[in-house]
């Protein structure tokens, strides 16, 4: 099914008068998010039927639930088992209990693509630790864009601030901590700060925008004060916004102790923590493949195993737990399938089957026997047209949708996009790979 409001803003952009191709390129963006994204920004934004993203957040939210639910429905309580089934290496199963709830939150965000007729979810990202948060400074700039901004109001485009949600988010935990305005410290792990300084800029800069006071910092530079609170270079801190990951952690005594001392803060209600690092337990793609898995679809009840299928592309996990039919299969449709790390990132060790040889696959299945590995079945994405402002040109991309949930629901989206030309691997690395915000508009019909 058509979307409308693509249709009509391509065919809009295509008149040689049009001044909507050039929007990305004239729009008044907000220094460090230009610094960050503006040489990658794609020519336009993406459009979507708000009825229907708002109701793949609630299947996401649904298979949340799932899997947090997993190791009490399918293992019987013991977490290990769980961990040992998804491949996690001992070592970080204990890093991600310790300060463990029981009870994760829901702030997470899905990478999906569209295949024409629905959202299908590549990987659920369970945590803090999450890029596009900021994105909604692009929508803003194109708003404030007179051609854009006709064109919004005639489609009724509407969006949702994903930092707004966060800096509420920070709020909410640092309630009883501090009456007034929280300081809240974005830690990431040893060394990793710079490696991303452009990024955490923009995301200081847009939260500053919301009201909240934001320092960046590594979690090994945290101090533990003689009342129980944690400071950051002498600044007492009432959050700590978490960007460091469990890798970072696990085999590094400094950080692991600095992690101790964060999460003994929390325990105290000195310094609260957003967010603890069990959500990491049920990230991994491996997770996903669980739920195609006979014994744990046989503890689903018939609208969990049809919103499974609804959502989630066939995933079969390899190695670790994996079975040797589940390897066969994998070998004998190398074309149809996409080998995945369950624990990665950036698209890090993922081999697209139809890129590489017999042999090259082979070598890939033979990796996945030393680490936790995921074949899922590879999703052929709806194409994108937009209009290039400097040829006049309608091209094809294929666009890698983020999508946030939390326990309010629908948190905003961003998109990652590519020519099918440059490549089958959607991410920055990709000199090809462009970035934009999304817009909702209201529609009846479901489809896009």
């Amino acid at each position: 099914m058509a979307n409308t409001a693509t249709e009509r803003y391509v065919e809009e952009s295509a008149r040689p008068d049009s001044e909507l191709p050039g929007l990305a390129e004239r729009a008044d963006i907000p220094q460090e998010y230009a610094k960050a994204y503006g040489n990658v920004l794609l020519a336009r934004p993406i459009f979507v039927p708000e009825n229907a993203i708002h109701a793949f957040a609630d299947d996401l939210a649904a298979v949340f639930r799932l899997l947090t639910g997993l190791p009490e429905r399918c293992f019987g309580g013991d977490l290990d088992r769980y961990a040992a089934a998804i491949g996690l290496p001992a070592e970080f199963t204990e890093v991600m209990r310790e300060g463990a709830t029981g009870d994760p939150l829901l702030y997470a965000r899905a990478d999906a693509f569209h295949d024409g007729t629905g959202f299908r979810l590549l990987e659920l990202n369970v945590g803090s630790e999450l890029g596009g948060v900021d994105t909604a400074q692009l929508n803003r700039a194109f708003l404030a864009d007179p051609a854009f901004a006709e064109f919004a109001g005639r489609n009724r485009l509407g969006h949702v601030d994903t930092m707004e949600l966060l800096a509420g988010e920070l709020r909410r935990t640092a309630a009883g901590i501090t009456d007034g305005a929280p300081v809240v410290a974005l830690l990431e792990g040893p060394g990793a700060l710079d490696d991303h300084s452009g990024v955490f800029t923009s995301i200081q800069e847009d939260l500053r925008g919301h009201g909240v006071d934001l320092l960046l910092g590594e979690i090994q530079e945290v101090t533990e004060e003689a009342d129980g609170k944690l400071s950051l270079r002498g600044r007492p801190l009432d959050v700590v916004l978490r960007y460091f990951a469990t890798y970072q952690i696990a085999g590094d005594p400094v950080a692991r102790a600095a992690l101790t001392r964060v999460n003994r803060a929390h325990a105290a209600g000195r310094t609260a923590l957003f967010t603890p690092l069990e959500g990491a337990l049920f990230t991994s793609k491996a997770a996903l493949g669980l739920l195609h898995r006979p014994a744990v679809r046989a503890a689903l009840t018939d609208d969990e195993r049809a919103l499974v299928d609804r959502v989630l592309p066939r995933t079969w996990v390899l190695g670790a737990d994996g079975t040797e039919d589940a390897l066969e299969y994998a070998r004998a449709h190398r074309a149809a399938l996409v080998l995945k790390p369950g624990m990665g990132y950036s698209a890090d060790g993922v081999v697209i089957g139809r890129d590489v040889t017999d042999e090259e696959w082979e070598a890939a299945l033979a990796a996945t026997a030393h680490r936790d590995y995921v074949a899922q079945e590879l999703v052929v994405p709806a194409l994108e047209k937009v209009v290039d402002p400097h040829t006049g040109r309608t091209e094809e991309w294929v666009a890698n949708w983020g999508i946030f949930v939390t326990g309010q629901g629908f948190g905003g989206a961003f998109c990652r996009a590519l020519k099918p030309e440059d490549g089958s691997v959607i991410t920055y690395a990709n000199p090809g790979t462009r970035g934009t915000c999304v817009f909702t508009f209201p529609e009846e019909e479901n489809g896009i």
